[in-house]
Parts: structure tokens; sequence; C-alpha cells
């Protein structure tokens, strides 16, 4: 399997490059690009939560811990004193650090029903909700979160097969084939659970209409084409917001879909 160091690069490589692409083709912000590609990396080390005792593990339970406590902090800053916004924030990350960190790790088995195709689904339905239900962002930025959540679980699933096959000694490793399946053959009920948890994920989640629009609209692609590669020098930016101020165009780079 690849190491952790190798899963965060490739991750955060691939949702940057992604999220990078959004905001020039200005679907979402600048502040929407930076949580798509938090989110895009979280996915990449999604696959290895089970493992107890992977860096991954703890990285994705400490941040989910800061990420639900602020959460809340968020939610009763205004009306709980200072002390009890400390008890609640050091309360919730210990507990989800800590606490289900070890019950989660009791009751799964690694490389089980979480290092799957279908466990990526419920990785992916489950950013949507937390994008569109915690983070208050729209349908369109919800699933587009789901979608990089989904690509960088999947480089993870990739990775680890890569890694499964010797070149240098033309061999193939025992653990070929443990890594990239649609779910756990061992256990089917495990298969049965995770089904259940994507539709209640997706219950909780918006449609996917605004965002099926979005990336079928010839217009976006078009716009996108027009600014893969620069009209002028490469790099002169003064240049091209000088145009664009001349010919009246609005700056893309300061404009989106705005939540």
């Amino acid at each position: 399997m690849a190491n952790f160091q190798t899963h965060i690069t490739v991750g955060v490589l691939t949702s940057g490059v992604i999220s990078t692409i959004a905001m020039a083709a200005a679907v979402v912000t600048p502040n929407d690009a930076m949580f798509l590609t938090i989110a895009g990396t979280m996915g990449s080390i999604m696959p290895d939560i089970d493992l107890e005792s992977s860096r991954q593990s703890r990285a994705v339970f400490g941040g989910f811990g800061i990420f639900f406590a602020f959460i809340a902090l968020f939610h009763y800053s205004q009306f709980l004193s200072i002390a009890e916004l400390c008890i609640l924030w050091l309360s919730i990350y210990i507990s989800v650090r800590y606490l289900l960190w070890r019950l989660f790790n009791e009751f799964t088995v690694h490389r089980g029903i979480f290092h799957s195709f279908l466990a990526n689904i419920f990785f992916s339905v489950a950013g949507v909700a937390i994008f569109y239900n915690l983070l208050e962002k729209s349908d369109t930025v919800a699933w587009m979160g789901g979608g990089v959540i989904f690509i960088g679980a999947l480089t993870h699933l990739i990775l680890d097969e890569l890694y499964s096959i010797d070149f240098a000694g033309n061999r193939v490793k025992r653990s070929f084939g443990t890594a990239l399946k649609l779910f756990d053959y061992k256990n089917p009920f495990s298969a049965f659970a995770m089904i259940v948890a994507v539709a209640a994920m997706l219950y909780v989640s918006p449609t996917a209409g605004n965002f099926y629009t979005l990336i079928n609209s010839s217009e976006n692609w078009s716009y996108l084409h027009s600014r893969l590669l620069p009209k002028g020098k490469w790099f002169d930016v003064g240049e091209l917001r000088l145009n664009m101020a001349r010919s009246g165009e609005m700056d893309p780079l300061t404009t989106g879909s705005v939540d």
C-alpha cells in the first residue's frame, strides 16, 4: 500500500487542480475552491480510517473533531460564556478524536468495506450533506465537494493497487485486488449497511439537478476552453486586467457562483 505522504501529496495535487479549474471557470468562489481542495485531500485518506495504527485514521478523526467542534462553537458562540464554549469545544474534539475513533476501530477491519467503491460513494454523499447542511453551501458547490471527495478516495484505492505490483521484481503481491473492489466480498452485511448509510445521506442532501446542468452546459465548457491558455504573454496579469478594464469585461477571478 502507498504511504501516508504519497496519499496526501496526490490528494492535494488532484483536488487542487480540480478546484483551480472550477474557480477559473467562475463556477465557485476562491473561498469555495479552498474548501473543495481540503475536502478532496481528506477524501484521499478516507479509505484508511479503519486502520487503527495509521496516521490516516488519526488525521481523519482529528480533523473531524476540530471541524465539528468549531461548527458547534459557531452555533452557540452568542449564547454561551467563554468558559462554556471552551468546555464545549474540548468535549466535542476529545469525543470524536479519541472515543469515537476507538469505538470505530473496534468494529471495523482494514481493507474491509471502507476500502471500496461503495464506501467512496458514501464518503461522497456524506460530504455533500456536510457542505449543504453544516457549511451552508449551495447545492452546486455541495455536489462539487462530494465529487472531489470521491475522486480523492478513488486515487487512494488506485495508488494502493499500484503499490501491490512490484514492477522491479515483475511480480504481484498477495495484497493485489484487496484495495480496488466494489465492496467487502467477505462481509455482504457490511455492504447492505453501507447502502443504507448512502440512502440516509442522500435523504438529507440536495438534489443534483443544478450540478448536472452546470457540468453539461456548453457555455461553461466554452468559457473554460477560452481561459485554458493565456491570450498574451504568460503570467502578464497586469496587462490582462488593463485590457479587461478597457473593454469593460468583468474580471472572472473576482466572480463566481456565490452561495
